[in-house]
């Protein structure tokens, strides 16, 4: 920022010297004494007078006459000057002193009021640095860009982005709610912010949700977040045929052999399963599906805190994956101390698949309210799919 400061200087320095300079040229133009002018001129006459008497060009009568009018234009001289030297001066140049003093603090205090400092340095650090090498310096980064542009849609929409790929759906939720502000009813926007809520509340669709992805296909009945998110809570609520309705809408604008085409054409096939099979079947798959043994106990302390709405929410990642949980289960309070076997029926998206000696991280997170998004505390365990241990998750850390 130095190249901005020097500039800022010389163009303060000019302003200043722009102010002064009619006050300096006033001031050298009264170095010049009139009335001493005029009496050197004076005196020169004289002396040309004397010269032109002893040549004998000039009489003694002409002589005096000629010194006499000498005389009188010398006077008349010095008060034509003192009479013009008092109309130029008209005002007292102290103003225009104290005006070029107060200049520059006019000018820092109006940038300070008015500029954007911070916004310039970091436009010059993004300029000048490399991209972020890791989610949590893409997340500072981005966090840094809305404190100094808070109006920025934009920026709130990427880093939205950046939580959600470092799991942390309730903040994307946060930073696509501000995008929406400012950016309006964006059919991008409304699904993502969907989709973030939907991972926050363990994923379920609550009704802003299911607005904003009602408002995304009204605006664009092809959005592809959109008719994904829709096929997953269908399918996850047994409504197989509205789930591959869904999925086949999303298909139709994909690449054809693409992995994302593979992943939705997976989907249907499974849900087209799940249409064909009984419960007996579907049972009994279950028992032959490799899964995690899971206790899930809430601290005493924590459980003196919650009221009857408080929800509990266990789930179980890939700790190298995406954010999106394998599988998810939803219980109350007084459900807990609660045993469950996570296995792929409890999957939240269509193509999942747990595998025996699969690693996971389970995480048994406590709403207050409900609403995972106002998570307060919670308990975590990494796992081994298909270990004949049970591992237990005590909830009693904060959320942080």
């Amino acid at each position: 920022m130095t190249d901005f400061w020097v500039s800022a200087a010389v163009l303060i320095v000019l302003g200043v010297v722009a102010v002064l300079w009619p006050v300096w040229r006033h001031r050298r133009g009264e170095r010049v004494d009139r009335t001493a002018l005029n009496v050197a001129l004076y005196e020169e006459r004289l002396a040309e007078l004397d010269a032109q008497r002893e040549a004998g060009v000039l009489t003694a009568q002409q002589h005096e006459l000629a010194r006499e009018e000498a005389s009188r234009l010398l006077l008349e001289d010095t008060a034509r000057a003192d009479s013009r030297q008092q109309v130029v001066r008209r005002g007292n140049p102290i103003w225009l002193i104290v005006s070029a003093g107060l200049l520059p603090v006019v000018v820092l205090g109006l940038y300070l009021a008015w500029g954007n400092f911070a916004g310039m340095t970091l436009h010059r650090e993004l300029k000048d640095s490399p991209a972020p090498e890791s989610v949590e310096a893409l997340i500072d980064r981005m966090k840094r860009v809305t404190s100094v542009q808070p109006e920025s849609g934009e920026a709130w929409f990427m880093l939205g982005r950046a939580y959600m790929a470092a799991q942390e759906p309730a903040a994307a939720a946060r930073a696509f709610g501000n995008s929406l502000e400012r950016l309006g009813e964006r059919p991008e926007v409304l699904a993502q912010l969907a989709q973030a809520r939907f991972f926050a509340a363990g994923n379920r669709l609550d009704s802003e949700a299911v607005a904003a992805l009602d408002k995304a296909l009204e605006l664009d009945p092809g959005e592809p977040t959109a008719l994904g998110l829709l096929g997953i809570a269908a399918f996850e609520a047994g409504d197989y045929s509205g789930a591959i309705g869904y999925w086949q809408k999303l298909l139709s604008g994909m690449q054809p052999g693409s992995p994302g085409a593979a992943a939705i054409e997976g989907g249907i096939a499974r849900a087209r399963e799940r249409m064909g099979a009984g419960d007996g079947e579907a049972g009994q798959a279950a028992v032959a599906q490799p899964g995690i043994a899971v206790r899930v106990e809430l601290s005493a302390q924590i459980a003196e805190t919650l009221n009857e709405q408080a929800v509990v929410f266990v789930f179980a990642r890939d700790p190298e994956g995406p954010p999106m949980p394998l599988v998810a289960r939803r219980f109350t309070l007084d459900q807990l101390p609660a045993e469950v076997t996570l296995t792929a029926r409890d999957a939240m998206l269509p193509d999942v698949e747990l595998s025996a000696g699969q690693q996971v991280q389970l995480i048994a997170r406590v709403s207050p309210n409900g609403d995972p998004m106002q998570g307060s505390h919670q308990g975590q365990m990494n796992a081994e799919v298909g270990a004949s241990e049970r591992v237990t998750v005590v909830i009693d850390q904060p959320v942080r």
